[in-house]
């Protein structure tokens, strides 16, 4: 093995996700991740969330009950705030729920 060429542990993982052309999907999982930890008007948006969608840094949310749906509504600012401070990064413009 030559030594010359040695990587971290975390650059072989960078370039494998690259060279594989995982980080959308990787990016992806972790704005669903992040929005199932939020709440917001006494909601935990997990628990009502049936789908979620990512497409061109907007997130479509499906929320299973139009109470909870309506309450949310207000927050989604809020909301889209949250989860980029979770992500630390301006991933999100804007949240669609439906």
């Amino acid at each position: 093995m030559n030594r010359s060429s040695t990587k971290t542990i975390g650059e072989s993982i960078r370039s494998y996700i690259a060279e594989n052309g995982l980080g959308e999907g990787i990016q992806r999982m972790r704005i669903f991740d992040a929005w199932d930890l939020l709440s917001a008007g006494g909601v935990e948006v997990k628990r009502y969330t049936s789908s979620k969608f990512y497409k061109d840094r907007v997130l479509t949310c499906k929320i299973a009950s139009s109470v909870a749906r309506a309450q949310l509504r207000p927050y989604l600012e809020s909301l889209r705030k949250q989860l980029n401070s979770l992500l630390q990064a301006d991933l999100v413009d804007s949240i669609k729920l439906t």
